[in-house]
Formats: C-alpha cells, sequence, structure tokens
C-alpha cells in the first residue's frame, strides 16, 4: 500500500492562476514522510480538470485504477481541484475512494468523505470549481481574440515571423527574405516543386529545422505512420503552396471568420498577382522525374528489417527493389536489389489474375464476425489516440518555450504519452486488419471481392490500393546455393490471415515456385520450405500443393 500524490496544471498555467507541479509534487512528498509511508507521484501536466472524459487525464485514471486494485490507500492533492473541475468526476472519485475505504487529503488535512456533512461541503466546493473552470475558458477565449485583436500571437508564429517581446507579431528577417523570394520565383513563373527543390538545394532550413521532435505522416495506401525529426524536414510544394495562398503575408491575418493586422512581408498588390498566376504554374511545372512504385510500403529486408524501395532513374539502368538500409543507412546488409518490373508483374499476376489464391482461400477457415465490436474497440483506439497525439503536440510546442525546455516533468510525460501512441498504434493495426478481414461477411469473400473487382486498365492507384489492401507486408531475402547461384525468397503476408505464401525465384526472376504455410501443413514435413534468411536455410521441396508462375 503507498500513497497517491496526484499533481495537475491546466494548461492556461500563462494566467498565473495555477500552482506549478513540482510545488505539488514537492508538497506531497513532504506529506508521504511525514506519514512514513511509500509514495507513487501521478501528474497531469497543462490537462484541463473541466473535462469529464477520462482519457483526457491518464494520470487520473492511473490513479482511479490504483485506488480500484487496492494498491493506494491514501490520496494527497495540493487541493481539491487538483482533483477536478467536474462535479460529475468528483462524484466518481468519491465512490470509489469511500467504497475502497482509501483515505482522502486535500493539502496534507484528512478530509472524512464517509461524513454525510464533508460529502455536502465538498459537493458544494466541486460546483464551485466546475463554475471558476467554466468563467476561466470563456475569459481565456476573450483573452486570445483580444490578443489576436491587437496584433499579437498564439502559438506558433507563421514561417517568416517571430513573436516579440510583448507578444505581436514582429518580422524575422532572414525567414521575411525567403518569403519574399517565393512569392518572387512563383511570379517568375516557377511551380511550386520547382521552388521547393530551389530551397532544399541551397540548404535553406524550414520552420521545423529549429525544433527538437519528430513529425508524422500517414501512408495513404497502408496507414502506417512514419515518424521524421523536425531538424531534416525539407521543404515541399504543398508548404511553398500554403505560404502563397496565406494572407497574413499581406499583412492580414486570420483568426475565426475576422482578419486582423499584422506588419506585412508582401505587397498587396503582389500578393494577389502571385496568387492569380499560381495556377498557371501548375501548368509550366514540367515533366517531373517521378516514377510510381507498386509496393512501397509494404515492402521488407529479410535480411536488416529496412524497408526496400523502388529505385528507377530515367537515365540509366538503375531499375530495381532494393534495401534502403543498405543504401541509405549503410548497413553490412547481405539483401540484393531485385527487378523492379518482374517483381511488380509477378505480384499482379499472382494476386490478381491467378487461380490460385482463390483456391488457397478456399480452404482456409473462416472467423466468427464479431465486427461490431472489434469496429468500436477500433474507434475508440483511434480516438484515444488522436487525443495523445494532440498531447504530444502541445508538450512539444510547451518544450520550445525557452521556459520549459528543460522541464523533467514535461520531458517524463512526453515519454508517456509516446509510449502510448506506439502501444495505440499497433493496436489500430491489428484492429484494422480484423475489421477488413471481416467487413464483407468473411474473409474469402473479401479478398474474391477486390480480385474480382480489379481492372488492369483502371491505372495504378486502383491496382495499389487493391493490393495494400489483400497484402499486409512482403519480405524479400537473397541467397546463395551450394553452387554459388543466387536466388531470392518472397514471404507474403495477408490481412487479416495467420498463413502466408512463400515463394523461390532465381536471379532472373522469369519462374517462380512457391508454397502457402497454413497452421495445417506448418511443421508436418522436416524438408518443407524453410524461410530463414539469418541461417541461410531455404529449402523448398515439390509436393502437390505446390504452385509455380511461368
Amino acid at each position: 500500500m503507498s500513497i497517491g500524490i496526484y499533481c495537475r496544471i491546466s494548461k492556461h498555467k500563462e494566467e498565473g492562476r495555477d500552482v506549478s507541479i513540482s510545488v505539488q509534487k514537492e508538497q506531497g512528498v513532504e506529506f508521504a514522510k511525514s506519514m512514513k509511508q511509500d509514495y507513487k507521484v501521478f501528474i497531469d501536466e497543462g490537462i484541463s480538470g473541466a473535462s469529464d472524459d477520462l482519457s483526457k487525464r491518464p494520470a487520473f485514471t492511473k490513479l482511479l485504477s490504483g485506488i480500484q486494485d487496492e494498491e493506494i490507500n491514501i490520496v494527497y492533492c495540493y487541493d481539491q481541484s487538483r482533483i477536478e473541475r467536474n462535479n460529475t468526476i468528483w462524484n466518481l472519485f468519491v465512490s470509489i475512494i469511500t467504497e475502497k475505504g482509501c483515505k482522502f487529503y486535500p493539502g496534507g488535512r484528512y478530509l472524512d468523505l464517509d461524513i454525510p456533512e464533508n460529502q455536502f461541503f465538498s459537493g458544494m466546493i466541486s460546483l464551485a470549481n466546475a463554475l471558476y473552470a467554466a468563467k476561466t475558458g470563456i475569459k481565456v477565449k476573450e483573452t486570445i481574440y483580444k490578443n489576436a485583436k491587437k496584433g499579437k500571437s498564439h502559438g506558433l508564429v507563421a514561417y517568416g515571423y517571430k513573436k516579440g517581446a510583448d507578444g505581436y507579431f514582429e518580422l524575422h528577417e532572414d525567414e521575411a527574405k525567403i518569403v519574399e523570394r517565393i512569392f518572387n520565383l512563383s511570379l517568375a513563373g516557377n511551380g511550386t516543386y520547382t521552388i521547393a527543390k530551389i530551397l532544399n538545394a541551397e540548404g535553406i532550413p524550414t520552420k521545423f529545422n529549429q525544433f527538437k521532435g519528430k513529425i508524422k505522416r500517414v501512408d495513404k495506401y497502408t496507414k502506417k505512420i512514419t515518424t521524421y525529426e523536425k531538424k531534416k524536414v525539407r521543404w515541399r510544394g504543398n508548404v511553398i503552396h500554403d505560404i502563397i495562398k496565406n494572407p497574413v503575408y499581406k499583412g492580414q491575418r486570420k483568426w475565426g471568420n475576422e482578419y486582423f493586422a499584422v506588419p506585412a512581408i508582401i505587397d498587396e498588390n503582389l500578393w494577389v498577382k502571385v496568387n492569380k498566376n499560381l495556377e498557371k504554374n501548375k501548368k509550366k511545372a514540367g515533366k517531373r522525374a517521378e516514377y510510381h512504385y507498386l509496393l512501397n510500403g509494404i515492402f521488407f529486408c529479410g535480411h536488416c528489417g529496412s524497408k526496400v524501395i523502388g529505385k528507377k532513374r530515367l537515365k540509366g539502368n538503375d531499375n530495381a527493389y532494393k534495401c534502403q538500409g543498405k543504401f541509405q543507412h549503410k548497413l553490412q546488409c547481405e539483401s540484393r536489389g531485385l527487378s523492379l518490373p518482374k517483381i511488380e508483374a509477378f505480384i499482379i499476376r499472382h494476386l490478381l489474375r491467378s487461380h490460385n489464391l482463390k483456391s488457397f482461400l478456399e480452404n482456409v477457415g473462416e472467423e466468427d464476425n464479431g465486427i461490431d465490436e472489434l469496429t468500436e474497440k477500433l474507434h475508440k483506439t483511434q480516438n484515444e489516440l488522436k487525443k495523445n497525439l494532440l498531447t504530444e503536440q502541445k508538450i512539444y510546442d510547451r518544450l520550445i518555450d525557452p521556459y520549459f525546455e528543460d522541464d523533467p516533468i514535461l520531458k517524463e510525460r512526453l515519454k508517456e504519452i509516446k509510449e502510448q501512441i506506439r502501444i495505440q498504434n499497433e493496436t489500430i493495426d491489428i484492429l484494422e486488419n480484423k475489421v477488413i478481414a471481416r467487413k464483407s461477411g468473411s474473409r474469402n469473400e473479401r479478398l474474391n471481392n477486390k480480385i474480382k473487382d480489379a481492372d488492369l486498365s483502371a491505372g495504378f492507384d486502383k491496382i495499389k490500393e487493391i493490393i495494400h489492401s489483400i497484402i499486409k507486408e512482403l519480405t524479400l531475402e537473397h541467397h546463395y546455393d551450394e553452387n554459388h547461384k543466387g536466388f531470392y525468397t518472397l514471404k507474403i503476408m495477408y490481412h487479416g490471415f495467420e498463413e502466408y505464401d512463400l515463394f523461390q525465384t532465381d536471379w532472373k526472376a522469369f519462374k517462380w515456385k512457391g508454397r502457402t504455410i497454413t497452421k495445417q501443413n506448418k511443421g508436418k514435413n522436416k524438408n518443407e520450405l524453410k524461410f530463414d534468411g539469418r541461417s541461410g536455410t531455404v529449402t523448398i521441396i515439390d509436393s502437390e500443393d505446390m504452385f509455380y508462375f511461368d
């Protein structure tokens, strides 16, 4: 049993009305020492107590769980308002601690909530806290609006600006020059992607480069989240486009449905000319040296685990899928590139034109549907993830402030949030696969419908969408046999299936032979196909359930 020290500070600390986390924690620890008991500290940093959504207060939720599990027998907080500014939450808290016999010490003074009079007066305090929170929220919105009207900034300012001494918008001289250049380049007929390419080639830093931390991007097809370090973020065409369209650069900052004056970087006439000319520049962008890769995002190296990505140069013979880790990260990887058109053609034949996959699907047992329960769980996890991502961004924004950049509590809170995000992403991936697998009534029906509906004349995006909706992951390994002849082994895993396909081909990649590994045939034959690149053991034997592609 131990003391639960709960600390919370609202997101409106800048008003100076909240006691700092460090003070709350320090007094809580002193109280625990005076009681000669072990303690656990629960911290909700930058979180309002006005909401009745517990998912927004992870530390408080852990505290309640500790009380329910009878690990916490005493709760300390600086005052009752740390626990809540919402009467519903207060009633829940009182219900749990009285049921479990947990004692409550607001400010270090025991408050016996088994006494009806104490419950009544604390309930009145709770209502007063809720009223205070509501009025504070209104005041904060009014303050932000008034500041915007005066030309003061709130949060991060646009590229080209900085926050002045009193919070007013001020020009960032170096960035403002880049903004002027962007507008002039656009007026001269350069497209947004061309401008981004120019700035990247010259090493011009982006807005993000001055910040610590990471940003996330979601893959259009796989929905997987990839993180990038902010200091390595490069200029992109869509960023240039947004800068050109933003009226703040002509001195009009939009806040809600109103515009307020700020220092202008671009003359209004130039801003209007560039925006009118923006659509014309799209036609002058020229042919981009770009190739669409069918398998990017789901293709991985079996040797080092890095992504396998398409590499095609319009000039030269480089036209293959290659291990990203080997070439970009200089890893000691045994991988070898595989012809891009050959592997893509094979995957299309295998999934979209072959009856083998359909035959395989027909022999795989169905699962109980349970889609409603899965969908509900998925939506709940997705909502929790969104909230955590917002919290994570708020913490990053707070750490940018020099006053908080070395705050150990904020950094610890960030670690907790990042771990929660990691777990939620993994959970969402699993749940999405299960929902997809059952959404059409059965896994077989879903995949057969995907194959049946595929139209090879529909274009790249449609084909890629279908393939990514069927294939969960491809893993490629390259080996040499006893005659020192090279061969590849390809593992194909599908959404919603434990079963997977294994294929083998020589370095020419014209002929493929493979076998489906199911629960039924796995491990029955010692000489069956094995996929173990690290030991170098890859064996395929001919059997009745083998299938071939020429």
